[in-house]
């Protein structure tokens, strides 16, 4: 692999405006820049790193790696980490995903250079998410680049953390089967689809499974947010965010709202007050305020302060956080240089200024993730033939391209004799039209709309068969809509086993080595 274009964000948007402009100042802590770097370097280390390191190290297991073990010792002895987590998708899915660690991976080997010490990557497996829904399924491109969803179906419905969730080995099969049916067999397929088929029992363990076969050579620490002993070393940060919650959520409405006049929106969409889930019932559920007790809505059920504080106290994992708590927890447990997200969790750690600065913690450098699509060498023909600009592509879509192709098709005379005729047609019920019969005129304007119709389906047949003339083409531009464009960015519907069924299981070893300093531009790569 290797970097063929960089695609500068449009003037005025929201990576933009964080980059290259001082808008969003007050909403973060550091500047990203060399300074804001050094400065988040000297920060007081928060005095849990030994044990957070002997967490990691277990929940890691025995497939831990040299690097791994190295990072792990580095951690306890205080070393910063840059860290960036998300949900367990369906054979770690999105290709985002894959690329945030990639992200994770460049900004500390980096920031070790030029801070002159090293800087840990950790990635932090969101287990604690109960949205099932969010995370079932993986898109797949078929050998035409048609896009099919693949899903995995539960026999029952999910309403606790993901981590709790038994794989079923009939529908998981299911699942990876039709994937790899609509993948096609090549040379690489036989070692992906062992590995995948060979996976732990649980959903997050099948997700961490794949992940340390990907990059443990790479040194990255994972956690699983609803690790049991990760939830007991947070016991104490937990009690602290439920006794202060109405002023956490004060500050988060308060900041929210001055966020909101530099962007037009509200990314934290939530009514609770207390930004805390409870595992009740089998389900986790929001704890709610009412100003005297604190209600679980789905089970009806109301719980006393000193009950909930109990549960704290003797059952944490229990007790889990929500999107407000949540980054106030991560900065609480780890010492941290950076923290490594996509636009969307950009903009709701921007609403967060005013939590973290009433917990008195700054919040790290807020880095965007970096943004990468992977191009064949056929898709680059096909680009080049039609002259398409890439910039113009993701700006756009590729809708102008394929309308500017069929209008150097068509007869530019055809229409023109068909609106001409059209015309001539309209003229010559004018008279009937202006009779002064009001029966004849109804009779006359209803055919003319009649033939209206008839000359705007000539005109469509016609279309119909100029596209079917040139299939092939219209294929290519689908071709590059799917595959390069779809819903914006490819990374965000791309699968990565379709990156590894075509280019091998360490493929991401190759893109890693693209990239020698980290990258804020939506970055194209060409395969060899």
């Amino acid at each position: 692999m290797k970097q063929y274009k960089k695609i500068e964000d449009g003037k005025g948007s929201f990576i933009d405006r964080l980059i290259h402009t001082e808008d969003f100042k007050p909403f973060y802590h550091y500047a990203l820049n060399e300074s804001g770097f050094k400065e988040r370097n000297e920060v007081a280390r928060n005095g849990l790193e030994s044990q957070l390191g002997d967490v990691i190290q277990s929940y890691i297991g025995d497939d831990i790696s040299d690097a791994q073990q190295n990072n792990i010792e580095a951690l306890k002895s205080g070393h910063q980490v840059v860290v960036g987590g998300q949900q367990a998708g369906l054979f770690v899915s999105p290709l985002y995903t894959i690329h945030k660690i990639i992200s994770i991976i460049v900004m500390a080997k980096e920031q070790s250079i030029k801070l002159n010490k090293l800087v840990i990557p950790v990635f932090w497996i969101a287990g604690e998410d109960h949205d099932f829904d969010e995370v079932n399924h993986a898109n797949v491109y078929d050998e035409n680049s048609i896009i099919h969803r693949v899903k995995y179906y539960s026999k029952q419905e999910v309403t606790d953390s993901v981590s709790n969730v038994q794989i079923d080995r009939d529908a998981y099969m299911t699942a990876l089967n039709k994937m790899f049916t609509l993948l096609g067999e090549t040379e690489h397929t036989k070692v992906i689809y062992q590995k995948l088929r060979d996976i732990p029992g649980y959903w997050t363990e099948h997700f961490k499974s794949i992940l340390q076969t990907l990059f443990k050579s790479h040194g990255v620490l994972f956690i699983d947010s609803q690790y049991k002993p990760l939830r007991a070393l947070e016991r104490h940060i937990l009690k602290w965010q439920f006794e202060h919650h109405e002023a956490i959520d004060a500050a988060f409405r308060n900041g929210q709202n001055a966020f909101e006049q530099l962007t037009s929106e509200r990314q934290i969409i939530t009514d609770t007050n207390v930004h805390l889930f409870l595992q009740y019932d089998g389900m986790r559920q929001l704890l709610k305020f009412d100003g005297n007790e604190y209600i679980l809505p789905k089970s009806g059920v109301a719980l006393s302060k000193e009950e909930v504080l109990a549960i704290i106290k003797h059952e944490p994992e229990r007790i889990s956080n929500n999107v407000v708590t949540r980054p106030l927890m991560q900065e609480s447990v780890f010492n941290t240089l950076a923290f490594i997200g996509g636009p969307s969790e950009i903009k709701y750690w921007g609403e967060l200024t005013q939590v973290f600065e009433y917990a008195q913690i700054k919040m790290p450098l807020v880095v965007p993730r970096m943004r990468i699509t992977y191009m064949t060498q056929e898709l680059e023909k096909i680009i080049t033939r039609y002259d398409i600009s890439l910039e113009g592509l993701f700006a756009n879509g590729i809708d102008e391209y394929v309308d500017t192709f069929l209008k150097t098709k068509e007869n530019y005379m055809v229409e023109q004799e068909i609106r001409a005729i059209e015309t001539q047609l309209e003229a010559s019920y004018e008279s009937l039209i202006q009779s002064g019969d009001s029966a004849l005129a109804h009779i006359a304007k209803s055919n003319v709309a009649h033939h209206k119709v008839q000359f705007d389906y000539m005109l469509e047949a016609y279309r119909k068969e100029i596209k079917r003339k040139y299939t092939t083409e219209l294929k290519h531009f689908t071709k590059i809509k799917n595959e390069l464009n779809p819903d914006g960015l490819q990374e965000r519907v791309m699968h990565p086993v379709q990156i590894m069924n075509r280019y091998g299981i360490h493929i991401f070893d190759d893109v890693l080595n693209a990239f020698d300093q980290y990258q804020y531009e939506h970055i194209i790569l060409l395969s060899n």
